[in-house]
Formats: structure tokens, C-alpha cells, sequence
């Protein structure tokens, strides 16, 4: 069974083995430079304006706004002179524009209804605005385009901490600062917060959730398309989920075709929580309507409306657990084994492409090289920690071509509201 998954995967160029580490790690590296430098490439090599150096201010809060792919959350943040953070005044609702279109002035009026209340107590605002970004020296944000299926045209091109400030001094009449950041660099921030006691050899910020991205510290003279920065480093966020130099094959292309934005953010499409369930259904189809299952069961798939990543994941953690919709399609046992084992390659093949991304960055930064120093990798996402085998498969195809091939070494960070403090911090040391 295993060698027809191979052979089924294989023609059509969405086979896991046949992605070699080496060569895609130096594509990957090649965009990078190429992104740093303002040239035409798949990644936009975002500079964020942001120290990892700065000082933080301690008992003054902060109002924390942390717009993701499917909720925005709001609450209030303060340091006590322990650096231990206080999160108060929590608060969640689904992400404008994500049920329905919204005008530009009723997306950011309903930010304006949603954070008031709060921005009574702080004048100062960390938003962290998970969508691709353009940040200036003043440290505000415009938006690039939308990702994550959300409806809001007319905010595209525009500056968000602006728009959010001038609503809220509508309101009270209050001047506040606000500093932007994406989630993965508040990630960043917020796992270097929590080991601060830990000597790393640089920290990458890594989303794997619903979308999917990467951030990592540069040094400036490496980033060529800027030139008023401060500092010697600087946070870059990648937006690498808009990748677009991995191998695809064609279920990828035809299911990059059906989505809102085609063409754009294809490694996203290839990997992530929001896209992965519904491509996985498409191949499933495919397989289908080739007869690689039962009768019974290839005419089940075929009529299966709709199927997202939390279906999958149930069915790989009990593939024999009849209530799933997948097992539900099962009518004998080699179907159940058939499923199993496309899905399990999926997986495989979305850990080993973010091994490459992870490991582009080791190496282009020349990070890592000390064991007792290593890169501390700071990972967040539903996805990441909860889809089945997903974080080992990663685990082994980076321990295997990164530790044991390029002698590069990291360690994987977890912790609890890391957006939440990382953008608290970014509010209180980046003024």
C-alpha cells in the first residue's frame, strides 16, 4: 500500500521524498537575499523597525491587540518590576471582515468598538496585525493585501495604527502611540522575553496555525533596501507562507485556482491549517475518481462536501473511530489504511517543507554552530503543537540535515499568551 500511495503521490509531483533539503534550502536562502535587497522575489523580507535590545517599561500598561487569522484579542498588559507580565481586561471575538466584506470605515470602526474600553487606562498600543505589512520608521503598519480569506478591500494600502488611533481619539479625545508588529515577530519577542535567563544564538519566530510565517534577527548591513535604521539588528518578518519557489504539484495548482487570492501565498496553501484540509479532501477525490479505494468508499469521498484539517486530524489519531467523517467513507479495511497513509504523507511533506524554511534561516544566518548556544526557535500555532506527528516529522528531517549534516543546533521554545506579552513588549521598548 505504502509503495501505491508513493506512486500516486509521485505522478502527481506531491511526493514528500522527492523535495531534497539541500537544493530548497538554497532557493529558500537565494529568495531571502534577494528579498533584503528589494528585489523581485516570493519573499517580502519585511523590515519591522524592532530591537530585541531595548528596554522595557515596567508598571505602565499597555493595551494589546493581537488581530489573528480567526479571532482579535484584546487586553491589557503591564510588567511588574519582576518582568513577570499582568494580563487583565481579556477579551475575544472573531476577526473583522472574516464573516462578511467590510467598508474601510466599518472594519476599523468595529476595531474602535472592540478596544475602547480598554484604551481608557494606556496611552500607549501594541497591535499585532498578523497580515502582510509594510512597517515605517515610526513604526506603523500599511497593509500589503489580505490573506486568511478575510473581506476588506478598501483597507488594503492603508496605515493601521493611523486609522486605529484616529478612531479612538474620536472617542476620548486622547493622543496614543502605537507600535505594529506581525504575530510571528510578537512570537519572536515574546519567547525571547520568557528565556531572557537562556543564552540563545539568535531566535526565529515561527506560525504554524491557521496561516503560517517566519521572523528572524538580521544584521543591518545585511539589509540592503533600507537605509534609516538605528540599531545594528533588526527583526525581519519574512511572510514566508507566500513562498512560491517549492515544487508543486497539480492538486496544488487546481486547489491555488479555487481560492480568493490565486497565485499568492502557495507554500501557505501547501501547508497550513486553514488550506491543508480542504487540498488533502481534493487529492482524496482525485484518488477517488482513480478507483485507489473501495467502490463504496471512492463514492463516499466523491460526494464528501467539505472536510477541514480537524477532521483529519481526528481520523489520523483514530482511524477507526466510524463517527469522523473520513472513517465514515471506509467500507472496507484497506480504505482505512489507504487514507491513513496519504494523509500521514501530507503531513510529512508540510514538516519537511518547514524544516526547510527553519533551516534556510540557520544557515544564512551562520547561527547555531555552539550546542550549549543554540537557536531558539519559538513555535506557535494550534496546528504546529496539536496535528498529529506533525512537530516530530519536523523534528527529524531538521535534527537529520541541519544538526547532523551543517553541524547547526536549536531548541524549540513554548509558552503561554506569547503574542500577547511579545507585543506588550514591543509597546513598552520601542517608543
Amino acid at each position: 500500500m505504502q509503495k501505491q500511495v508513493e506512486q500516486f503521490l509521485k505522478q502527481r509531483g506531491m511526493y514528500y521524498a522527492d523535495m531534497d533539503l539541500s537544493v530548497e534550502c538554497q532557493k529558500f536562502i537565494e529568495e531571502m537575499k534577494q528579498g533584503l535587497n528589494g528585489e523581485a522575489c516570493t519573499l517580502d523580507m519585511l523590515p519591522t523597525y524592532l530591537s530585541v535590545a531595548n528596554k522595557i517599561d515596567t508598571n505602565t500598561p499597555a493595551l494589546v491587540i493581537d488581530a489573528g487569522g480567526t479571532n482579535f484579542r484584546v487586553g491589557c498588559v503591564t510588567f511588574d518590576d519582576a518582568m513577570q507580565p499582568q494580563v487583565s481586561n481579556f477579551s475575544k471575538t472573531q476577526m473583522p471582515g472574516i464573516a462578511r466584506e467590510l467598508s474601510k470605515k466599518d472594519f476599523f470602526g468595529k476595531m474602535v468598538d472592540l478596544t475602547k474600553k480598554v484604551a481608557e487606562t494606556t496611552e500607549q498600543i501594541g497591535f499585532c496585525f498578523s497580515y502582510p505589512t509594510e512597517i515605517d520608521k515610526d513604526k506603523d503598519g500599511t497593509l500589503l493585501r489580505w490573506t486568511k480569506e478575510v473581506k476588506a478591500p478598501e483597507v488594503v494600502g492603508e496605515r493601521i495604527g493611523e486609522n486605529l488611533v484616529a478612531g479612538l481619539k474620536e472617542v476620548d479625545g486622547k493622543d496614543r502611540g502605537v507600535v505594529i508588529l506581525n504575530d510571528t515577530v510578537a512570537t519572536l519577542l515574546g519567547g525571547k522575553g520568557i528565556t531572557s535567563h537562556r543564552k540563545f544564538d539568535g531566535y526565529i519566530g515561527f506560525i504554524f496555525g491557521t496561516g503560517t510565517n517566519a521572523c528572524y534577527i538580521e544584521e543591518i548591513q545585511n539589509i540592503a533596501k533600507i537605509t534609516d535604521a538605528k540599531e545594528s539588528t533588526m527583526i525581519i518578518n519574512m511572510e514566508s507562507g507566500a513562498y512560491g519557489k517549492l515544487p508543486r504539484g497539480a492538486v496544488d495548482e487546481a486547489f491555488d485556482a479555487k481560492t480568493a487570492n490565486p497565485g499568492d501565498y502557495q507554500f501557505e496553501k501547501m501547508v497550513s491549517g486553514r488550506y491543508l484540509g480542504p487540498l488533502l479532501l481534493d487529492l482524496l477525490q482525485v484518488a477517488a475518481k482513480e478507483g485507489l479505494f473501495s467502490e463504496g468508499c471512492n463514492k463516499a469521498l466523491l460526494v464528501l462536501g467539505s472536510c477541514g484539517l480537524i477532521d483529519l486530524n481526528t481520523f489520523m489519531c483514530n482511524p477507526h473511530d466510524r463517527s469522523n467523517i473520513i472513517a465514515k467513507c471506509v467500507k472496507v479495511e484497506t480504505d482505512c489504511t489507504f487514507l491513513y497513509e496519504i494523509i500521514d504523507a501530507m503531513i510529512e511533506r508540510a514538516a519537511k517543507a518547514c524544516a526547510i524554511t527553519l533551516s534556510s534561516i540557520i544557515i544564512k544566518t551562520n547561527t547555531g554552530l555552539d550546542s550549549a548556544r543554540p537557536v531558539g526557535i519559538i513555535g506557535e500555532g494550534t496546528t504546529f503543537y496539536k496535528l498529529k506527528d506533525f512537530k516530530e516529522k519536523l523534528d527529524y528531517y531538521m535534527k537529520a540535515f541541519l544538526v547532523k549534516e551543517h553541524g547547526r543546533h536549536y531548541e524549540f521554545i513554548k509558552g503561554e499568551d506569547l503574542n500577547l506579552i511579545g507585543t506588550a513588549i514591543a509597546a513598552l521598548s520601542n517608543k
